[in-house]
């Protein structure tokens, strides 16, 4: 069974629009050397803000893929007979897979509460990039590190960039390790009923055997 996710379309879209002009820079660059090679007018300080237009294009390139992947893809949850899955290509390279065992329970949040929407312990992730109200909350047995997080480099340092003034954005960070899983539910109600009776159903293993895989991260 899969719980789909939302994020704010309009946030994602002004994400996109805010990056693009940085991506112009690269063609802009290879427009100037093209112009000067034809005239045969090399124009110095054109030229050095052309590759310095290009160099700021390259480095933002993984911002702006992750701008498109916000925009784009189609964050879920899937309960699995043995496992929750979480497919979120914005966060993770890779799917990112809990044992059943490791799930304790779901909530509700209530983001009008200033202790979930501005107060966040470093074990908790929220699955969004954005300052937008979660719904629902997954907790853990035990901590849980996501090894296929994707890291500064691939462009998730857009989302602390674009947030500067708010609190700092809770995702899954490489390394670390965490208790409470936050989500965005396009139907928080039936979310919450799904996760529950999955969690606690008779098929569920029983949650006082040793837990196995708690981690997807390398030992």
């Amino acid at each position: 069974m899969d719980i789909s996710l939302v994020r704010s379309r309009w946030r994602a879209v002004l994400a996109v629009f805010v990056v693009l002009p940085w991506g112009l820079g690269l063609p802009l660059a290879a427009l100037t050397f093209g112009l000067d090679a034809v005239a045969g007018q090399p124009d110095v300080l054109g030229t050095a803000m052309a590759v310095a237009a290009g160099a700021a294009s390259f480095a933002t390139v993984p911002a702006q893929v992750q701008t498109v992947r916000a925009l784009l893809s189609g964050p879920r949850l899937t309960l699995e007979t043995d496992a929750l899955v979480i497919h979120d290509p914005v966060f993770l390279r890779e799917d990112a897979r809990i044992a059943r065992e490791r799930i304790a329970e779901a909530d509700r949040l209530d983001w009008k509460d200033a202790e979930v929407s501005f107060r966040v312990g470093y074990d908790t992730i929220e699955l969004t990039p954005f300052r937008e109200p979660l719904n629902v909350e997954v907790r853990l047995r035990g901590d849980h590190g996501f090894a296929s997080a994707r890291r500064l480099h691939h462009g998730t340092w857009i989302w602390r960039f674009a947030r500067r003034w708010d609190r700092s954005p809770r995702f899954p960070v490489p390394g670390d390790r965490y208790r409470r899983i936050r989500i965005r539910a396009r139907h928080p109600v039936d979310a919450l009923t799904a996760l529950t009776e999955w969690a606690t159903s008779s098929a569920a293993p029983d949650a006082a055997r040793p837990p196995h895989g708690t981690s997807d991260e390398p030992h």
